[in-house]
């Protein structure tokens, strides 16, 4: 009993998306396998450049990793004092040092917030010794990627929705005109026949 359902229900569905010989078939009721054949070969399709495109974008911050990482180096500097308003939420400024006299350096740094103004921090310097912001890594790499790629897929289908939803409304817009055009002809014949 369940098999006949399920084998009743796959019929009804390939009868409702393939319209095959139905004398009352429209031209319009193509429009739904056609664009379910369309739909499928852009999702296929965006899928691939989804993939091309993400992969290109991991290369390339790839190469922006092992640049940034060989231009970079990190130290350990020593809090000196806060800078600026000690009550200001969000990152705060300090002043740090870090090296040996004669080498001692100084800098203005941001510090997170919660952190205690004493102590050392990690400091990141650039080739010429100034504070820099620390090297991108591999997992911001594979984030960019991911975004990248994900920002193919959501794109095409907000656009191939919009698409289809737009499509769809002016098939039935087409279909119901022919519908009311047809009934404006038969309807008075069928109107005669009433008791």
């Amino acid at each position: 009993m369940r098999a006949d359902r399920s084998s009743s229900d796959l019929r009804c569905l390939v009868r409702r998306i393939f319209p095959g010989a139905n004398p009352l078939r429209r031209r319009t009721d193509y429009f739904e396998p056609f664009a379910l054949l369309i739909v499928a070969l852009i999702a296929a399709v965006t899928v691939v450049v989804a993939l091309f495109i993400a992969q290109a974008e991991l290369r390339d911050r790839l190469i922006e990793v092992e640049h940034e990482q060989a231009a970079k180096h990190q130290v350990v500097a020593t809090i000196v004092t806060e800078v600026g308003d000690p009550n200001a939420a969000g990152h705060r400024s300090v002043a740090v040092r870090w090296g040996q006299p004669p080498d001692e350096r100084f800098a203005v740094v941001q510090l997170p917030p919660r952190a205690p103004v004493t102590g050392t921090l990690p400091v990141w310097l650039d080739q010429q010794g100034g504070p820099t912001a620390p090297p991108l890594t591999r997992a911001d790499a594979a984030e960019a990627a991911g975004l990248a790629g994900a920002g193919v897929l959501v794109g095409s289908a907000a656009i191939t929705s919009v698409a289809l939803v737009g499509a769809r409304l002016l098939v039935t817009r087409r279909r119901l005109a022919a519908w009311a055009a047809e009934w404006e002809k038969i309807g008075p014949q069928w109107r005669k026949h009433a008791p």
